[in-house]
């Protein structure tokens, strides 16, 4: 199947994601509505506006757009009025700031990039520039929200989409934080309709419309390589043949077992080896014969660290009439998984989806009583169907401790474009990268 994490599957009429469930980017200036636009695609054809709900401390927030989450934020904590109205006008401006060159290529680039294709004397202006997002870019978000707010419940509530990037406040760039969390404050979020798979189908029917093919059940077994140079892919018997090989797959599965070693730098092996993977996931798939259209799309519960996407409120088709599909979520550790069909894993998995329902039954009542279909996906789930390392949903860890790789590798020819490079985990983000790697390809040549 196509997709990855961006993809989803049916149970007996009902719809679920693999992952994907709140898409960011598709603000006018955003990646993803450059990309649509750069393919022929129509917003309002593949997405749809989140509703969102956050439960903090018993209190249900409602966050629709970005004045009514201030208006709420204000009368919660009215002590911080004026920091909350300050605090959400230097974010919006930051992140006005970052995307400030983003007509051009329809991203933001890193410092390299910058200098690579405006010049060194771009970089050298930058911070005067970007003031804004020049300060965000060299603070922790904890740091970004101590500089503003003394209330210590204020600034968890702002911390409660940091799942998204699955880091902590005083370990997550301020910067992460603004474009993968504060983004959707702003701009808000978006369900891919018909499910995540009809977003990964739209973009292989823009390939194939132009003369490309998408090879399904095709699996690489090895990137060849000869004097450093790509020369084409291994698949069984099978060798295609290219001067040029953009891998999305994850950096170390890229390096380590289809390049290979040998071909690399002892320096640069060390280097892919030392990176931490991002946290997984444990994800309960439910589709139940009750009525849930009076909720939100998303309730995040940052009482008890889980969130609810009910995925038929944002799309009707996704559940059969009357009935809706919804999927309970919360980060985990791959560790904390025994090997897959032994009777521990079997036994945990159980246990963590009858501790998800029943916590989120306390939100939505009767829920275990209504349920049709019930399935569930663990790390090791993850793991085995996308190959990603450990069942990580963000490639890798996206803290201040991670140094990502470049999207151009030491195999000439050999690019990367996926969660393992800039800027990360999340569909805007990886847009993003593909986006930088195909101009990179070309050139840098100025869009018609």
């Amino acid at each position: 199947m196509l997709g990855g994490y961006c993809s989803s599957f049916q149970r007996k009429g009902f719809v679920f994601n693999t992952g994907v469930g709140d898409v960011s980017g598709l603000w006018e200036k955003g990646p993803i509505t450059y990309i649509l636009e750069e393919l022929g695609l129509k917003k309002d054809d593949l997405f749809v506006r989140n509703r969102i709900r956050y439960i903090f401390k018993g209190k249900e927030i409602d966050a629709d757009d970005l004045d009514s989450f201030i208006r709420l934020l204000s009368e919660m904590f009215p002590e911080e009025k004026e920091n909350i109205h300050v605090f959400f006008d230097e974010a919006k401006k930051a992140y006005e700031e970052c995307y400030r060159e983003a007509d051009m290529y329809g991203t933001p680039l890193p410092g390299e990039l910058i200098v690579k294709v405006f010049g060194e004397k771009k970089l050298f202006n930058y911070p005067r520039e970007h003031p804004h997002f020049y300060d965000w870019m060299n603070k922790t978000y904890k740091e970004k929200l101590d500089e503003y707010f003394n209330n210590d419940d204020l600034k968890t509530l702002l911390c409660g989409l940091l799942g998204y990037i699955g880091t902590s406040p005083e370990k997550t760039p301020a910067s992460r934080a603004l474009t993968a969390c504060v983004s959707y404050y702003l701009y808000g979020g978006y369900f891919i309709k018909g499910g995540a798979l009809n977003f990964a189908e739209s973009l292989r029917k823009v390939i194939e419309k132009h003369g490309g093919k998408v090879l399904l059940k095709h699996k690489v077994d090895e990137i060849l390589v000869e004097n450093g140079e790509v020369r084409g892919v291994r698949v069984g018997e099978k060798v295609f043949k290219s001067r040029i090989i953009v891998a999305n797959i994850n950096a170390k599965t890229t390096f380590l077992e289809l390049v290979g070693e040998d071909k690399l730098s002892r320096e640069f092996i060390e280097y892919i080896k030392s990176l931490k993977m991002s946290p997984s996931c444990f994800m309960v798939f439910l589709g139940v014969d009750m009525d849930l259209s009076t909720y939100p799309t998303i309730i995040q519960n940052l009482d008890e660290k889980y969130g609810i996407i009910i995925n038929s409120n944002a799309d009707p088709t996704l559940a059969p009439e009357g009935k809706a599909s919804l999927t309970i979520l919360t980060l985990a550790n791959y560790r904390d998984f025994p090997n897959k069909e032994t009777k521990e894993y079997l036994e945990k998995k159980k246990a963590f989806v009858n501790k998800l329902i029943k916590k989120a039954e306390r939100i939505i009542p009767g829920l275990s009583k209504h349920i049709i279909v019930i399935d569930a996906a663990t790390p090791k789930t993850f793991e085995e169907y996308t190959f990603m390392p450990e069942g990580a949903i963000y490639a890798f860890d996206q803290s201040i401790d991670t140094k990502r790789p470049v999207f151009k590798t030491p195999i000439k020819g050999l690019y990367l474009a996926s969660a393992s490079t800039f800027p990360g985990g999340g569909i805007e983000a990886v847009v993003i990268s593909g986006n930088i790697c195909a101009n990179d390809i070309c050139g840098w040549k100025i869009p018609k």
